[in-house]
């Protein structure tokens, strides 16, 4: 077998290699599957005003419409920006002082603030809830029978050191895909490829499913759509049924790409009713079992979870009216191993009980993308998969990865839908700018946090919010200006927990929801930790078709959804929220009681600024705590400008 380590450890000789430079794609391919090309870097007029490339094509692109970009946004409505995109809370005190008072320039004194945030262990945290709405995660199956997905937090925690370890985007990729297959020098390593494999496993199907094929083809069907969206920007999972209807993908590329899948075992802890051998949905012996030393076989395991001693002990686990709580095994996760392989043989109409000759694992004749590596008889295809997108001039992977990037610091992305590259979604607004992005990305090593770092020291991030309707481009296509972004819940809550003292930046320990699901909407199985408790939110326990009233309230996605991007609705819950909510109340009385009487640092703490002599003026008329909640309601401090 070809090992993926060759390709992964010859990229830095693959990215030195020049890319082509711009020349007329064919009309006939859509522009995102057309190879990228290197784009000249465009001259502009105003020649003081840039600071990166990134700025030569933004600025090139206004000038083209005679348009200018606003002034720079000031050093304290920066820092604040930095903070909640690098970390998800706003700054402290000290830092606001030390970057206000800071005598270098502009761009070396925040270049100081954004290494700084870049190295806090916040990042992690910060970052990973954005990779975990594109790959719908969640700590319960849901549909018909809402059992636990016991291990799930493994794969939570994977995402959040990888992020935090600056892993390369191309390894982080063939983890997902492939880390059982990847290879690895340590035992430690091993098993941390492994767990990267639980993405793959998070789906969400019916556990009661009478037909063990429908079953495994609706499994196939998840993988193959939280793959292709979240890694390629393509909804490939609607060509199962038919020819896709509006992207050059057939049927038959469908179920070349579903064999990969389909010679794959998906080990989830879960089981389809078919499939129990009579253990109940919560299965011991539908998980990975991680490997002690480096010679052994990764498969499901030999030995039950710690607490439950042989097969009688599952006390009840088919039982809807029993409740259990499970104990942590360090040696197991959730994911995918290979299984029994074999192509899969083409359903009509999706039907499994209907089906035609399946086409070869691999064998996609999507046009203008480069040829999946030949898949050895004896093996899923996984790794060659992984091969496939992370191949340095594939010309989805970079471009889908730095778009996320993009649109997480700017508010939209570059591409607006990110999360569909294809034909019925946008076009790229700056596409010369895209794929400057993309190849700096892969000359970078796939460095996320080195591009996050360009992308915010760009003058362009750094512009100010200041809106202007009569603008010939009010609606900022051209990045004249910043958008202002309002937080999400997950910055709101971690920032009300912050200010009032009670955060913890501990991990919850053991596993964080108990119960064995049950039919109906709720089932019987619920998180052990609620939106009181001091853990940031990342950490609280996701329960599809159970989620807090908090996490909806605040646009919380659908954690059977993929969501890269979002939404962003106003509705009279938020205000009420934050006017009698009993949590509020208590956490400005808290925030309140730490800043003493003064109305200036109940400022500085709530929205990191010095009150006018009016707002301190104002203020004499309320209680503090009252003052505090006033604060909290306020869009300065439910957005970042």
């Amino acid at each position: 077998m070809r090992s993926l380590h060759i390709i992964l450890s010859s990229v830095a000789l693959l990215c030195a290699a020049p890319l082509p430079a711009a020349e007329t794609y064919e009309n006939d391919t859509p522009w995102s599957y057309q190879r990228i090309l290197r784009p000249a870097i465009p001259a502009v007029k105003d020649t003081a005003w840039p600071r990166d490339d990134i700025d030569r094509f933004i600025l090139a692109r206004l000038e083209k419409d005679n348009l200018h970009p606003i002034g720079d946004a000031p050093r304290l409505t920066l820092i604040r920006r930095a903070s909640f995109d690098l970390r998800g809370l706003p700054p402290t005190q000290q830092e606001i002082d030390l970057f206000l008072r800071d005598s270098a320039s502009d761009d070396i004194a925040f270049a100081k603030v954004i290494d700084t945030f870049l190295q806090s262990e916040r990042f992690g945290e910060r970052w990973a809830r954005h990779w975990l709405d594109v790959v719908r995660y969640a700590d319960s199956v849901g549909r018909v029978w809402n059992a636990p997905f016991t291990y799930a937090w493994r794969y939570r925690d994977w995402v959040i050191d990888s992020l935090n370890a600056d892993k390369p985007y191309n390894r982080f990729v063939a983890e997902q895909l492939a880390g059982d297959l990847l290879p690895a020098t340590t035992v430690l390593q091993k098993r941390d490829q492994i767990v990267g494999t639980g993405m793959l496993a998070l789906g969400s199907v019916n556990l009661q499913e009478g037909s063990y094929e429908q079953f495994v083809l609706d499994q196939v069907d998840d993988q193959i759509d939280v793959v292709s969206r979240a890694f390629l920007g393509l909804t490939l999972s609607c060509a199962r049924c038919h020819d896709h209807k509006t992207e050059p993908v057939s049927q038959q590329d469908y179920y070349a790409l579903a064999g990969i899948f389909y010679s794959s075992r998906t080990l989830p802890g879960q089981a389809n009713r078919s499939d129990m051998n009579g253990s109940g949905y919560v299965d011991p012996e539908m998980l990975v079992d991680l490997p002690t030393q480096l010679d052994e076989a990764v498969g499901p395991p030999a030995k039950l979870p710690a607490g439950i001693h042989s097969m009688d002990d599952i006390r009840a686990l088919g039982n809807p009216k029993t409740t259990i709580r499970y104990d942590v095994d360090p040696h197991f996760c959730m994911g995918v191993i290979e299984g029994e392989i074999k192509d899969c043989e083409l359903a009509v109409g999706g039907d499994p009980f209907d089906r035609k000759a399946a086409p070869a694992r691999g064998a996609l004749g999507m046009p203008a993308l480069p040829p999946l590596p030949k898949i050895p008889a004896k093996s899923s295809g996984r790794l060659e998969l992984a091969q496939w997108m992370t191949q340095p001039t594939h010309p989805l992977t970079s471009r889908v990865a730095v778009n996320r990037l993009w649109q997480h610091l700017f508010g939209e992305g570059i591409v607006r839908t990110v999360d569909d590259f294809g034909t019925t979604g946008s076009d790229p607004t700056h596409p010369e700018l895209l794929d400057h992005l993309a190849i700096r990305f892969v000359e970078g090593g796939w460095s996320v946090k080195k591009m996050i770092r360009a992308m915010m020291l760009s003058r362009t991030y750094r512009l100010a919010t200041a809106g202007n309707s009569e603008h010939p481009d009010a609606g900022n296509k051209l990045r004249w200006r910043m958008n202002p972004k309002r937080l999400e819940l997950e910055p709101l809550r971690d920032t009300l927990l912050h200010l009032a003292g009670k955060l913890t930046f501990d991990r919850p320990e053991g596993i964080q929801v108990a119960g064995t699901g049950g039919k109906g909407r709720h089932g019987l199985t619920r998180g052990l930790l609620s939106p009181e408790d001091p853990f940031r939110t990342i950490y609280l326990p996701v329960v599809r078709d159970n989620i807090p009233e908090l996490f909806s309230t605040f646009d919380f996605p659908g954690p059977t959804q993929i969501k890269g991007q979002r939404d962003v609705t106003t509705v009279a819950p938020q205000a009420l929220f934050f006017m009698n909510n009993p949590m509020v109340e208590e956490l400005s009385a808290e925030i309140s009681g730490k800043t003493g009487k003064d109305v200036k640092a109940i400022y500085r703490a709530v929205l990191g600024r010095e009150p006018s002599s009016e707002e301190i003026h104002d203020a004499a008329e309320l209680d503090l705590q009252t003052l505090v909640q006033a604060l909290l309601g306020t869009a300065e401090f439910r957005y970042v400008f």
